[in-house]
């Protein structure tokens, strides 16, 4: 999955905490809490090497099959041999970009509604002290703070029940 990433400001300000343009009045949140989100690198390791055993053994299928053919397939190995390899760096592209995604971690602001991720990061530690800030923020009405955090986004699947509300846009 490839993410985007936006700066944007997280501020508590007169009992409303602000994440970008989103709004959230402190005595509506309920809970505040963080979600680690993390790519399974094993996974993608296990399907990468599968992909080479399989296009190994179907080049070695083809290789075997045009042998019986004569001398003549020469071009047609070579057309093998370059679709075989295409499509090996093409799946090693794609194993290199899963192993490169950063483990991102989640603000989840849960009101009386369902909870919303209001906010994704991929510095574990600065999530975790905006939850604890915004818990000290809904307890002590003079509290304020402000961070400027890089958020990543991508596509956003939502789930509601067993209604599927289908691929929203990117905010």
């Amino acid at each position: 999955m490839s993410y985007k990433s936006e700066d944007i400001q997280v501020q508590v300000s007169r009992r409303v905490l602000w994440v970008g343009s989103q709004a959230y009045p402190l005595q509506n949140i309920a809970r505040a809490s963080t979600l680690e989100t993390f790519v399974n690198r094993r996974a993608a390791v296990w399907a990468f090497v599968k992909s080479v055993l399989k296009w190994g053994v179907l080049g070695a299928i083809g290789w075997a099959a045009l042998s019986l053919g004569g001398d003549d397939t020469s071009d047609i190995r070579l057309v093998m041999i370059a679709v075989v390899v295409a499509v090996l760096a093409y799946k090693l592209f794609m194993l290199v970009r899963v192993l490169s995604t950063p483990t991102l971690y989640s603000l989840v602001i849960e009101t009386a509604g369902s909870p919303n991720h209001a906010l994704t990061s991929d510095d574990k530690d600065l999530v975790i002290r905006i939850v604890h800030d915004i818990m000290n923020a809904i307890d002590n009405a003079e509290a304020a703070f402000s961070y400027n955090v890089k958020h990543y986004h991508g596509d956003v699947i939502k789930q509601i029940g067993d209604r599927n509300v289908g691929k929203q846009a990117t905010t």
